[in-house]
């Protein structure tokens, strides 16, 4: 049965069911993430964050469609080492780093398919595409931002301490202690951050089209051992793309923050 382009062939690498939990618990994690806080929903979001959102899912029209099809590419380097993929790399890591809120990066990626979808795809596939993109190159990067935050990209950590009011007596039946928020190194952190978003938007293809949606989708097939060996290739090209463009998105998150 083919029903908007879709074979639903599920003889696919990757077990369904894993595909199907992964992505509920994504949603789960991401829906407890946009509980209302302090009388707002979806994690307080700024029109200034749909501005950087809806920009860099533009620009990624430009790199995708444009500008990567014009850089040379040798096959039998980016069978494994896909390096034209830096762009989309600086490019979503960029968007979530500059609105540092759980979804940012799944939001990037719907904008970019609906775009994609318009000028050039159409829709055939969807909504499945629309899960794919969001599911494979950035669902870890959103979850990872929970615990992140607006500090994502940076060599820094928030840290919370109490402080007294001065102006508070002893006798005063009010609690004078606050909370405020400090700065704490942590390069480490910065390090995790360009890694996990190197490895997730590099190894996004080769595991999860190749894996399951390429099959389950298109129809297409591919051997489990090509699977596996342009998996672990790409993980690997993903350290070193993530930490080339960290220092980048780094300065420019400083500029603009």
């Amino acid at each position: 049965m083919v029903w908007n382009g879709v074979h639903f062939n599920l003889n696919t690498i990757i077990p369904w069911p894993i595909v199907l939990l992964w992505t509920l618990l994504y949603f789960a994690l991401l829906a407890w993430a946009w509980r209302p806080k302090e009388g707002g929903p979806f994690g307080n979001f700024k029109t200034i964050d749909f501005v950087y959102i809806a920009l860099v899912a533009a620009l990624l029209i430009v790199y995708n469609f444009f500008i990567s099809p014009l850089i040379p590419k040798v096959g039998a380097v980016t069978t494994y080492f896909y390096y034209p993929i830096i762009g989309e790399t600086f490019l979503v890591m960029l968007a979530a780093a500059l609105v540092g809120k759980p979804g940012s990066a799944g939001l990037t990626m719907v904008i970019y398919t609906l775009l994609s979808d318009i000028i050039h795809y159409g829709f055939g596939g969807e909504p499945f595409w629309f899960i794919y993109e969001v599911t494979a190159y950035a669902a870890i990067i959103d979850l990872w931002l929970i615990y992140r935050g607006r500090y994502y990209m940076m060599p820094f950590q928030g840290v919370f301490s109490k402080s007294t009011d001065p102006g508070v007596g002893e006798g005063s039946s009010v609690d004078a202690e606050e909370l405020e928020e400090g700065l704490k190194s942590a390069k480490a952190l910065f390090i995790v951050d360009a890694l996990l978003g190197g490895i997730t938007i590099s190894a996004a293809y080769p595991v999860w089209y190749r894996g399951f949606w390429a099959t389950f989708v298109e129809g297409y097939t591919y051997t489990p051992s090509f699977w596996a060996i342009t998996s672990v290739a790409s993980i690997g090209a993903g350290v070193v793309l993530g930490l080339i463009v960290a220092p980048f998105i780094y300065y420019i998150k400083r500029v603009l923050s």
